[in-house]
C-alpha cells in the first residue's frame, strides 16, 4: 500500500500507548481514523487530538473481547468512512505480576485468552469479509509481542496467546494475498506503555487476587536463580529475559507508529520495534532442527 492519503482505518487498543502512536501516524499520512478503546473517553480524546491536528477520526467504545462490540465497530467505522483500507487488531491486556502457571486462575485464562485471541479473531471475521467485498488495496496489522521469539518464565499465558496471534496472521496473509490485502505481524519489544496495568479493566474480586498473587519472580529469588522477565519484581525491577538481546531496552510508543507505517506501504510480514532477539531466535531455530530423531 504505496499511498495512504485518503485512505481510512480502524485501530483498536488506541487510546493509549501503542494504538494511539498507529492512529496519529496514520492520520499524520493522511488516513481517516476510527479510534477504539476500551475507555471510550480515551477513545475521544486521542480521536479529538486528531482532528485537532487537522485530521478525521471518531472514537468508538469498544470491548474487542465481545463480538457485537467488534461488529457496531465496524458498522460506525464504515458509516463514517465508506471503506475501511486498514485494520490494526491491536488490543491487548497483560499480567502484572508475572505469575507461575500454578497460579493461573481460570479466570486469567479466559480474560488473556478474551482479549488478545478472540479481540484478533473477532476482527479478523468482522472485517475481511468487508474488506473483500469492496475492491482495492487493504492491509492488516495483528500485535504480537516479543516474548513469542525468547523465553519469559512466569509469562506463559500471555505468551501463548501471542503465539496464537503469530500462527493466524502467517496464514492469512498467504490467504489474502489473491484479494490484494497484506498482513503485518507487529512485534512490540519494551515499550513505555500502560499495559502493565491492564488489571484495572478486571472485576474488583480479579484485581484483589491479583494484588494478593505471588510474583514468579519470588519463586525463582527463593530457588537462588536471577529475577527473569518480571519488571515489577521485588528486585529492583531486575528484567534477565532468556535470549532477549536489545528487546528489553525502553522506548517510547511514539517510535513504533512510523515503524508500523512503514511496514504497510512496503507490505512486510513482520515489523520488529526492536533488533530481533537472536539468540533466542537461533537457540529455538536449532532445537526444533535438532528434533527430529529418526525411529
Amino acid at each position: 500500500m504505496k499511498e495512504l492519503n485518503g485512505k481510512a482505518a480502524v485501530v483498536t487498543g488506541a487510546g493509549s500507548g501503542i494504538g494511539r502512536a498507529i492512529a496519529h501516524s496514520l492520520a499524520s499520512a493522511g488516513v481517516a481514523v476510527a479510534v477504539a478503546d476500551i475507555e471510550l473517553h480515551n477513545a475521544e480524546a486521542v480521536a479529538a487530538e486528531i482532528i485537532a491536528a487537522g485530521g478525521r477520526a471518531i472514537g468508538v467504545r469498544t470491548d474487542v473481547a465481545k463480538l457485537a462490540d467488534v461488529e457496531a465497530l465496524a458498522d460506525a467505522a464504515y458509516q463514517a468512512f465508506g471503506d475501511i483500507h486498514i485494520l490494526v487488531n491491536n488490543a491487548g491486556v497483560a499480567f502484572r505480576p508475572f505469575r507461575a502457571i500454578w497460579d493461573t486462575s481460570h479466570a486469567d485464562f479466559e480474560w488473556m485468552v478474551g482479549v488478545n485471541i478472540w479481540g484478533v479473531i473477532h476482527g479478523i471475521e468482522v472485517f475481511v469479509p468487508r474488506m473483500r467485498a469492496i475492491p482495492g488495496e487493504k492491509h492488516i496489522v495483528n500485535t504480537s509481542s516479543i516474548s513469542t521469539l525468547l523465553k519469559v518464565p512466569g509469562n506463559a499465558t500471555y505468551t501463548m496467546t501471542k503465539f496464537a496471534v503469530d500462527g493466524l496472521s502467517e496464514i492469512i496473509r498467504e490467504e489474502l494475498e489473491a484479494d490484494n490485502i497484506g498482513v503485518t505481524i507487529l512485534y512490540p519489544g519494551h515499550i513505555l506503555t500502560n499495559v502493565s496495568k491492564s488489571g484495572r479493566l478486571r472485576s474488583a474480586e480479579e484485581q484483589a487476587r491479583d494484588a494478593e498473587l505471588r510474583s514468579y519472580v519470588s519463586y525463582a529469588e527463593e530457588r537462588g536463580e536471577a529475577p527473569k522477565g518480571d519488571p515489577s519484581s521485588s528486585a529492583g525491577g531486575a528484567v534477565n529475559l532468556i535470549g532477549a538481546g536489545d528487546v528489553t531496552r525502553g522506548i517510547e510508543p511514539s517510535e513504533v507508529g512510523p515503524m508500523v507505517v512503514a511496514a504497510i506501504k512496503a507490505n512486510r510480514l513482520y515489523c520488529m520495534t526492536h533488533p530481533a532477539p537472536r539468540e533466542g531466535i537461533e537457540t529455538r531455530t536449532n532445537a526444533l532442527l535438532d528434533g527430529y530423531i529418526p525411529g
